[in-house]
């Protein structure tokens, strides 16, 4: 199984927050990308990569960037334990960007196997275990080879407009992704964050998804949960259920992050995988 993380966004919010503030605090994180933010003392992408290594089944892992931040993520991957695969997408600025399922197909190239995908800029709340999400997939695969799995978490009413909301049946499969819907449009209030398991036989689909949004604008593109809505219609897709999410947009999420990241206990680990150098 290969584990690909999605870190070629340019973080315009946050960087914009950063620029605006006033009181120099903050000034030293301008210019880093959100997965290479300090979170409990570490970057955090990190988290993850401590969370790989968790599972015997993980076996290679890819970072998407762009090159704007290719040297910063180059510098990085130096302090782990282990390899990790740097490939840019070639873009050097928010208006050249590729668009986020475009990294995905990316990220995956040459590669025959079941894929965990996985946003940078996301973390997951302490109930979270790749393990159990792994053994559910495994156990999915063995009823329908094209079986595909992702997580889904409480999201608050005010804001359904800002995720990705699924609409789940009684055995946890997902019938619909609705991207950004207001309110009224669905009664699901369970958002779909960026981790997901695809299985090696349903990888081909984000090809093909890419080449039927191809003449279309870049915002079709630019959103993984357009692809879990065109992926749900084509082969089954699961959910797994977890706390929430921890949301690292602008300035004040970020920190708002740190504080609830650090409160959960979540921090030992990931910090003697890997020390900020």
């Amino acid at each position: 199984m290969k584990a690909v993380v999605l870190a070629a966004g340019y973080g315009t919010r946050l960087e914009r927050d950063l620029q605006d503030d006033t009181s120099g605090k903050y000034s030293h994180l301008i210019g880093i990308p959100k997965p290479l933010l300090p979170v409990g003392g570490v970057p955090l992408v990190t988290h993850w990569i401590h969370c790989f290594s968790t599972v015997p089944q993980i076996s290679s892992l890819v970072v998407v960037v762009n090159d704007l931040h290719k040297p910063l993520y180059e510098q990085w991957s130096k302090t782990l334990p282990q390899e990790v695969t740097i490939v840019s997408d070639g873009s050097n600025s928010n208006e050249g960007r590729s668009g986020a399922v475009a990294c995905m197909a990316l990220g995956v190239q040459g590669c025959p196997n079941d894929t965990l995908f996985v946003a940078g800029d996301t973390l997951l709340k302490c109930d979270f275990s790749l393990a159990t999400m792994i053994s559910k997939f495994e156990s999915l695969k063995k009823e329908d080879g094209r079986a595909c799995l992702v997580l889904g978490c409480p999201v608050s009413e005010e804001n359904v407009s800002k995720h990705g909301i699924i609409e789940i049946d009684e055995s946890d499969r997902v019938r619909h992704l609705l991207e950004k819907p207001q309110p009224h449009e669905t009664a699901s209030r369970l958002q779909c964050p960026c981790v997901y398991l695809i299985s090696a036989v349903s990888l081909p689909l984000i090809q093909e998804f890419l080449d039927r949004t191809q003449e279309q604008p870049l915002s079709c593109r630019d959103a993984t949960g357009k692809f879990i809505s065109a992926l749900v219609e084509q082969v089954p897709v699961y959910c797994l259920p977890v706390a929430g999410r921890y949301d690292v947009g602008g300035l004040q999420s970020y920190l708002s992050c740190c504080t609830e990241f650090a409160s959960d206990g979540m921090v030992a680990a990931a910090q003697d995988l890997c020390k900020v150098k």
